[in-house]
């Protein structure tokens, strides 16, 4: 397959260049722009049936008009004390502003805005128990989940078209701040779009230099980088024209263009440089320009495309996850892999024979057209000194280092198989992003709770819950979820204030028709009075439950499995609401709460896959089991390393009012994933080089010129893909930020650790046992030959 290859890209190698920019401009106008077919709402992406998709579903069906994923929070604080009737006469315009400017722009997916004058809720609003108030809220309901893309763009409009305006109106001392979940969403989108941004030219900056200081030849780093660039574009363009092939139901996440290029300039760039170096070698020992361009592509294509293979499979094994939006990131990244990899093998070694000779200028060429020795750019190979000492220092004393490499990593890998994952959504954030400081304005004053309440929604078609019945059930409910830890309030058809309606003749005429209007009011809001479908009617009550704590933090999550549970015991036989026909969750923290049970089960269900299937894949390329098995382990052992050194990093350099929360969920889960496949691209291409040469010098001799011939190249390598890793260092996500700590890490202690001691190590332990035990066979065979058994057996007596 090579031999055809290489003939190929040595014979019209014009016709190959031209075909891959047909491909891309092809495409470039087949395919839909990235930004119309890209997905981020959490909510869609979850399994049909959990909490936050029954919730949701609940919710649209008994209050289609209430029925707001997503919240605004407008904050209004007075800093030097309560508020004034001017600052309240402010609020109630200020409300007034907003519907008008909402009713100008239906895209916004504006449903309502409460107040503090507004029934039921209102007085809620008010901060400081509402006892001489120094900020009010004003809540503005919208139609999408807080990271559904159009959210973004309503928050965008809401932040640049009034609230710019709305700002310099406010009575002087009166602050005006925004927050709420669909701002966080917001947020996080924005951050993730700078995030490209950045990453993008960081990656390509610090791949251009670090080509131009390996190569000094401006026209050879061109090479991976033409040929990568080009192959970012082909795959972009290809991935956004899946969404619309009919049937597939291919999905493209926005944050998955980071992962693209940061892989694809990693990785794709370690494939050009290990066909480079091999051409180089080849020019180097003698052969004319074409023949050492086929012997390269013929001698690193197998171990180009297997370990392209185990990064694509294990990526590919992401397809098996419950999470969508973890399902199709992994396929993508694997597919724009796929194309880097054809490009390396095809486009690279086409511009390589274009250029010919001055590929190399402004030095001169190693080798020459018809053949002959040259010791031209021999300081091209990947051989030298430094590894060669390597080399000898592990031949020399293997049982020695790798006991000390592994007494230096496995402390580390115990303190990263400890480190817990963080789902909280603000502390991703920078501190000075509107949501994060809106919401420090609403801890001062209220709840913090108060930034996305829960609301739990009960189904029963038996019940009418504005009947007596209903009524004693869901107060019974209302009166056990008060009683779990971290819930601040509860409010439903009961108690629409967060506490029970007093009833009465002591509390007068006007007391009395206060509390009627009051819980007419609370009926609309959770009972199902005007629902979508008329079979739902008054059979769907919901209840508005505000935590103590941050909605998105650790503790919030607990509290709502809390909030689950008592709720499930309450349908059981028995309790108030026994035959209820679904119980959902709906609002931001059970759709966090949602993110973490099912990236926890991938990530468990990922361990094993990944893991299982790179293993086959070595098994199969290297015929010897016990080998792949410790290749997995050491990098397994890697990943752990690097988890821990992270989590120490990042918990020392924390700063601010909240403790640490532990590092994000996806540092962990991204972290093994590539970390693994890409460790073991590495370990393929040394195990590739040791078999070679082991069949000429034998295990010991083979590793030790293995480890000398690929440690240059891999090296190279591994700093090109630690620095486009560590280009993520770049972006405003604190996720991001600590993924490409770590991932950058993890492949450097592969690098420099791991692929070139630990495996050496153990390959050159395994060959030296072997070889005791052939030794003893053959003198015991020698000894029975000789004395025959008696003898043997008397022999062996003595010496005992």
């Amino acid at each position: 397959m090579f031999a055809r290859l290489s003939r190929l890209v040595t014979r019209w190698p014009l016709l190959v260049v031209v075909a891959w920019i047909a491909l891309a401009i092809g495409l470039r106008y087949a395919a839909p722009p990235w930004d119309q077919v890209t997905k981020d709402d959490n909510v869609r992406f979850f399994p049909a049936d959990f909490p936050s998709v029954i919730g949701q579903n609940l919710l649209e069906r008994g209050f289609p008009r209430d029925a707001a994923s997503s919240q605004v929070v407008l904050v209004c604080e007075r800093r030097d004390g309560p508020l004034t009737t001017r600052d309240f006469a402010y609020v109630r315009e200020m409300a007034g502003r907003f519907i008008e400017f909402a009713g100008k722009d239906p895209a916004l997916g504006f449903k309502k805005l409460d107040t503090y004058n507004s029934p039921v809720i209102g007085p809620r609003l008010l901060g400081d128990g509402g006892n001489n108030p120094k900020a009010v809220l004003t809540i503005i309901s919208l139609n999408g989940t807080y990271l559904a893309k159009t959210t973004r763009i309503a928050v965008d409009h809401i932040l640049g078209d009034w609230l710019a305006r709305e700002r310099s109106l406010p009575p002087k001392g009166l602050d005006l701040a925004i927050t709420g979940s669909a701002v966080v969403g917001h947020d996080i989108n924005a951050a993730a779009n700078e995030s490209i941004e950045n990453t993008t030219w960081a990656t390509v900056i610090l791949v251009v230099s670090i080509l131009l200081l390996v190569y000094r030849s401006p026209l050879l780093a061109m090479v991976p980088l033409v040929t990568i660039a080009l192959s970012v574009l082909v795959s972009r363009f290809a991935i956004a024209l899946l969404t619309t092939v009919p049937g597939l139901g291919f999905q493209v996440i926005n944050i998955t263009r980071v992962f693209v290029i940061v892989v694809l300039f990693g990785a794709g760039t370690d494939y050009c440089l290990f066909l480079i170096a091999r051409y180089s070698e080849e020019l180097a020992r003698g052969r004319a320009r074409i023949e050492a361009l086929r012997e390269a592509i013929g001698q690193v294509g197998g171990a180009l495309v297997a370990s392209a293979g185990t990064v694509i499979i294990g990526l590919g094994m992401l397809f098996f996850s419950s999470f969508a939006k973890i399902r199709y990131t992994g396929p993508t990244i694997a597919l724009s892999l796929t194309v880097a990899l054809a490009a390396s093998l095809t486009m690279a070694p086409s511009l390589l024979a274009l250029l010919r000779g001055a590929i190399f200028w402004p030095f001169r060429s190693m080798g020459r057209e018809g053949g002959g020795s040259t010791s031209e750019g021999a300081d091209q190979g990947p051989g030298n000194r430094f590894w060669l000492r390597a080399a000898d220092l592990i031949v020399q004393y293997p049982a020695t280092i790798l006991v000390v490499c592994l007494a230096a990593l496995i402390p580390l890998a115990v303190v990263g198989a400890r480190t817990r994952a963080n789902y909280n959504q603000l502390a991703d954030l920078d501190p000075d992003r509107p949501s994060v400081v809106g919401a420090q304005a609403i801890r001062r004053h209220f709840a913090v709770g108060e930034l996305s309440p829960a609301s739990a929604l009960v189904d029963d078609p038996a019940v009418d819950f504005r009947s007596p019945r209903g009524r004693a059930a869901i107060a019974e409910v209302s009166r056990r979820l008060e009683s779990v830890a971290r819930v601040a309030e509860v409010r439903s058809l009961t108690q629409p204030v967060g506490r029970p309606i007093e009833s009465g003749s002591e509390r007068g005429v006007l007391g009395r028709f206060g509390d009627r209007v009051l819980a007419y009011a609370a009926e609309s809001r959770y009972v199902s009075v005007r629902p979508a479908q008329p079979s739902d009617a008054e059979h769907i009550t919901r209840l508005d439950i505000v935590f103590k704590t941050d909605p998105f933090s650790e503790e919030s999550l607990e509290a709502l499995d809390q909030v689950r549970q008592t709720l499930e015991e309450a349908a059981a036989p028995g309790g108030p609401i026994a035959g209820t026909r679904a119980i959902g969750m709906a609002g931001s923290t059970s759709a966090v709460n949602d993110l973490r049970r099912v990236t926890s089960s991938d990530q468990r269900k990922m361990y094993v896959l990944i893991s299982a299937g790179v293993y086959a894949i070595l098994v199969a390329l290297l015929r010897r089991p016990a080998i792949g098995l410790y290749l997995v382990a050491t990098v397994v052992l890697g990943y752990l390393a690097s988890l821990g050194i992270t989590d120490l990093v990042f918990h020392a350099l924390h700063r601010g009012p909240e403790r640490w929360g532990g590092l994000d969920w996806t540092v962990g889960f991204f972290l093994f994933v590539i970390l693994v496949a890409v460790g073991e691209d590495y370990n393929i291409f040394l195990m590739a080089r040791v078999v070679e040469e082991e069949e000429k010098h034998g295990v010991t001799e083979g590793t030790r010129l293995a480890v000398a011939h690929t440690g240059g190249i891999i090296s190279s390598c591994g700093l090109i893909m630690a620095g486009t890793f560590g280009a993520m260092l770049a972006g405003k996500l604190a996720s991001l930020r600590e993924l490409g700590f770590a991932l950058g890490l993890g492949v450097l202690l592969d690098t420099f650790l791991v692929r070139p001691i630990l495996v050496p190590a153990f390959l050159i332990l395994v060959d030296r046992v072997r070889t005791r035990r052939r030794g003893a066979d053959d003198e015991a065979r020698v000894s029975h030959a000789v004395y025959g058994p008696e003898r043997q057996h008397a022999i062996g007596a003595e010496e005992g």
